[in-house]
């Protein structure tokens, strides 16, 4: 475990420089907030001004401390923190937090300080979170420290969260009396300019004291080295997400089929799901689910019963079920015939169970535990809304004590006063949720973990081999879309499946023998990106008189948009039963990404396509295609032959190779892919970009 990140939670000792007498001032509310929380570690304020502050001996400078210092937490104007990091880099601290703000996030010169600073930060082998945020805290008895400027300290629990956002992660510190949460580890990490989500992944991936991961990013710094762990399966604890910032925008300057259709935040989504990093859609979501790993078992399946007292809320929890992938789990006749013993007889027993406004905290845990027994339930939705003849506490506890290997989520709908109520409750206490909808999200995020953590185990020495590859960059072209004869040469290497063709100089068309007629001509330049739309594919060319008069249409169409034809493709004309898209990109962030749907010139009109990174087993390519639309239809439908999903999967898993292999490519795209009447594959058009 790295040292000087373990320092950043677990300090011995901590210099908190620019501390302050001033009440309100950052600086005396981080000290504030240790010592109300009692920190149990040694405390060294700097104020040159102060000979103590709430208590604590203050030092004039840096320079006059001489014990060892784990963590320094930087709270200096702008204008003084290159000096500060000087001193604390001179006295070999390796673990820096630098709340003061005013650096990237204002600009240049802002930028050019921040970069200043960190380059400090680098040279001296050090670390640093920071600038522009707001500290960190560690619940963990052993250690107790607050050291934000926010003075709630969290019960202490299994949940370690990230907050790009400060005011965000203020937000979430200010609402815990309401929202219950519990966390081991908070931190702030503001402008990452040197610490991010990686480095917090690795580190409580190996902390005991963590169950569960939790992050608000607004972006990802790399997000390849953040699956990477994953896909390796070298990250077995949950991990929630909540991305915000979900533009719409595609990949800027896509020159590709492929680009045009992966926005930032589509390849964000494919690749965490991918992944198995759970993507939470608001911050109800995240905590939530959060809450469901700690303190619930994982459900076996996705068999769900619903025990209610009221019919509206157990509908809107139904509706949530099926949207989410879950299902009603039905009982067995014996189950039923227990529950009648319990159940009004003006109730019923049918999934979901309605105890009615007189159900209890007697008939509640009865039934709960019957439908436990049965082994056709994988989970148990208990929903109550107080309808006044029976008080809810009595309720929650009496479910609370049921003991289970099966998850039992409680949602309570009661007067307000309930929920201060239960919060005076001992630990350990359960959480109750207060929506209908909350309990499947949460079994559902649960059981999509689980799923895809399993799963790989099947395939991670495949993908081992794919990140151990020692062939790189075997082939090399100038930046640029390449030539029709180095695309030759790559397909043959790869074994891709590319029709016959003939590539002749525009000048040459009319002496021009071809041998297997029909044939598709393409006027080609490398100033025309897609063909189509300026009407320079012709299809079924039956001999050479409308090879030439197709040739003529082509050229006068080019002259018509302001092009010349450089040349001419001349392909085998094959049938068209179904075309297909497979393309893929290097994305900035993600790296290798590949794409596979409907292909064609309305490609992105149907944007019938998924992605995935180009790390993927041949298992993840099968559901890769399956999860499209085309995907369903080469499966076989309405009684049509299936197409062999096998070649299908060869030849994506031949192009993820090529382009992890091939760095210098920038992008590509085989659109169409055809798909003749004999369900054979052939790659008729092919763009791929150095």
């Amino acid at each position: 475990m790295d040292k000087s990140i373990h320092n950043f939670f677990y300090p011995n000792s901590i210099c908190i420089a620019g501390a302050s007498s001033k009440e309100l001032s950052i600086g005396y509310e981080v000290l504030r907030s240790m010592k109300l929380f009692n920190y149990k570690g040694k405390v060294f304020p700097v104020n040159p001004k102060s000979d103590s502050i709430l208590g604590f001996k203050c030092y004039k400078s840096i320079v006059d401390i001489e014990e060892k210092i784990d963590l320094a937490i930087v709270l200096v104007p702008k204008r003084f923190t290159i000096e500060i990091i000087d001193e604390l880099l001179a006295k070999n601290v390796k673990s820096i937090i630098l709340i003061t703000a005013g650096f990237r996030e204002t600009g240049e010169v802002g930028e050019n300080l921040e970069n200043e600073i960190l380059t400090k930060i680098k040279t001296a082998n050090a670390r640093m979170i920071g600038p522009n945020c707001m500290g960190v805290i560690n619940t963990i008895s052993d250690v107790s420290l607050n050291a934000t400027f926010i003075a709630e300290m969290p019960a202490h629990g299994k949940i370690a969260y990230q907050s790009q956002s400060g005011a965000l992660g203020a937000m979430i510190l200010n609402s815990l009396r309401e929202t219950d949460l519990k966390f081991a580890h908070f931190i702030s990490v503001g402008n990452k300019a040197d610490m991010n989500e990686n480095d917090f992944l690795q580190f409580w991936q190996e902390d005991d004291n963590i169950d569960v991961l939790t992050y608000y990013l607004e972006s990802f710094d790399n997000g390849f080295e953040f699956i990477k762990p994953f896909l390796l399966n070298k990250a077995p604890k949950p991990v929630v997400v909540l991305k915000a910032g979900n533009t719409k925008s595609g990949m800027q300057a896509a020159s590709s089929h492929t680009g045009a259709l992966s926005s930032v935040d589509r390849v964000v989504d494919s690749l965490l799901k991918q992944a198995g990093v759970i993507r939470a859609e608001n911050v109800n979501e995240l905590f939530n689910t959060a809450k469901g790993f700690e303190a619930f078992p994982i459900p076996k399946g996705n068999r769900v019963v619903v025990v209610t007292n009221a019919g509206g809320p157990s509908i809107l929890a139904t509706d949530k079920l099926e949207k989410e992938g879950l299902v009603l789990a039905t009982l067995t006749s014996e189950t039923k015939m227990k529950l009648r013993e319990i159940v009004h007889p003006e109730g019923t027993v049918n999934n979901p169970i309605d105890l009615l406004p007189h159900g209890n905290e007697i008939s509640f845990p009865a039934v709960i535990k019957v439908v436990l027994e049965d082994e056709n339930v994988d989970a148990v939705i208990s929903l109550f809304v107080e309808p006044g003849v029976v008080k809810p506490m009595p309720v929650a506890l009496a479910v609370n004590e049921i003991k289970s290997e099966k998850p039992i989520l409680q949602v309570i709908m009661p007067k307000p006063e309930f929920w201060e109520d239960y919060r005076k409750i001992p630990e350990p206490r359960k959480p109750i949720f207060r929506n209908p909808e909350d309990p499947a999200e949460v079994i559902a995020n649960m059981l999509f973990h689980k799923t895809v953590y399993e799963k790989r185990f099947e395939v991670v020495e495949k993908i081992t081999e794919l990140f151990n590859s020692t062939n790189k960059n075997i082939f090399s072209f100038k930046s640029g879309f390449i030539k029709q004869n180095d695309i030759s040469k790559i397909c043959k290497y790869y074994n891709l499946p590319k029709v016959s063709q003939i590539l002749v100089s525009a000048k040459f068309i009319k002496s021009l023998d071809v041998d297997f007629y029909p044939v598709v001509i393409k006027g080609l330049s490398k100033d025309v990106i897609h063909k189509s739309e300026i009407n320079a594919v012709k299809l079924n060319i039956k001999n050479k008189t409308e090879l030439v008069e197709a040739a003529n249409e082509i050229k006068n169409n080019f002259r018509n948009n302001g092009f010349e034809v450089e040349e001419f493709l001349i392909q085998q004309f094959i049938a068209t039963k179904h075309e297909l898209l497979l393309g893929g990109y290097r994305d900035k962030s993600f790296g290798p990404i590949i794409m596979f749907g409907s292909g064609g010139k309305y490609v992105e009109v149907f944007n019938d396509t998924a992605i995935r990174s180009a790390f993927i087993s041949r298992e993840e390519i099968e559901e890769m295609i399956l999860s499209t639309s085309m995907g369903k239809i080469l499966a076989g439908v309405r009684g049509e032959e299936s197409i062999n999903l096998d070649e299908t999967i060869n030849l994506i898993q031949s192009v993820a190779k090529m382009l992890i292999e091939n760095e210098g490519i920038v992008e590509f795209d085989f659109n169409p892919i055809i798909v003749d009447d004999k369900n054979e594959l052939h790659a008729v058009d092919i763009r791929i970009k150095f």
